[in-house]
């Protein structure tokens, strides 16, 4: 009697665990789903600016560490951090695209120029069955002073993704 009592608190043990396990996962994949932003690039038509921004966005993850943002390849990621945001390419999404799914579209527009770049920043969220905008920043611009044209694109693609990862956290 005294071992089938021991046994049914075991067990009830182990499925509460198994229980609280399973939930904390299932929060934390709904949290990484809330947080994830798909980037549409639009009439990008210079490619080392366009090329710059993919390598520096793309399966990133963005978070605030003592009132610093980061941004860090998502494959170095390695603490559970409070308030991730993953960016990943919008052409990946193809048919496959859920409820409640979150869009920013950049869309450059005006000539290009080595110091100066004009674009425009709107969020969309898909609701049944279509992009629907939510959010429009209008158009902003990004200026460098760097000298060199390489050090002149790196300058203008790190300006368009740091103002476009603080758009995904307002």
């Amino acid at each position: 009697m005294v071992y089938n009592l021991n046994r049914m608190k075991n067990i009830i043990i182990v499925s509460v665990i198994s229980l609280l396990f399973f939930i904390g996962c299932s929060n934390e994949k709904d949290n990484k789903i809330e947080n994830t932003f798909y980037i549409e690039l639009v009439n990008f038509t210079f490619d080392s600016l366009r090329t710059s921004i993919e390598n520096n966005i793309f399966g990133k993850v963005t978070f605030y560490r003592d009132g610093k943002l980061e941004i860090v390849s998502e494959n170095y990621v390695t603490e559970n951090l409070p308030e991730t945001h993953n960016f990943y390419n919008a052409a990946g999404l193809q048919n496959k695209i859920k409820e409640g799914t979150k869009k920013i579209r950049i869309e450059f527009s005006g000539d290009f120029s080595y110091d100066t770049v004009a674009y425009s920043l709107q969020k969309y969220k898909f609701s049944k069955k279509q992009w629907v905008k939510t959010s429009d920043m209008g158009v902003l611009k990004s200026f460098t002073r760097m000298v060199d044209p390489e050090y002149q694109i790196k300058d203008l693609g790190k300006k368009i993704i740091i103002n476009t990862v603080e758009y995904s956290y307002n």
